[in-house]
C-alpha cells in the first residue's frame, strides 16, 4: 500500500510542478511569479493528490 502511495505521490507530484512551473513560464513569459506556483501550489497538490489516489487504488486492488 506504501508502495502504490509513494508511486503515484510521486508521479502526480511531478506533474504538477512541470504544469505549475512551466506553464506559467509559457503563457505570461512577461510575470516573474510564475514558477512559484509550480513550487509551492501545484506540487505539494499533486503530492497530496497522487498520496490519496495511491491509497484509493491499493485499497480498490485489496492492498
Amino acid at each position: 500500500m506504501l508502495h502504490s502511495m509513494a508511486r503515484w505521490a510521486l508521479i502526480l507530484g511531478i506533474v504538477g510542478f512541470l504544469g505549475g512551473f512551466l506553464g506559467p513560464m509559457i503563457l505570461t513569459p512577461e510575470a516573474n511569479q510564475g514558477p512559484m506556483l509550480g513550487i509551492f501550489i501545484t506540487s505539494p497538490l499533486g503530492v497530496v493528490a497522487g498520496a490519496i489516489a495511491g491509497l484509493v487504488i491499493a485499497l480498490w486492488n485489496g492492498l
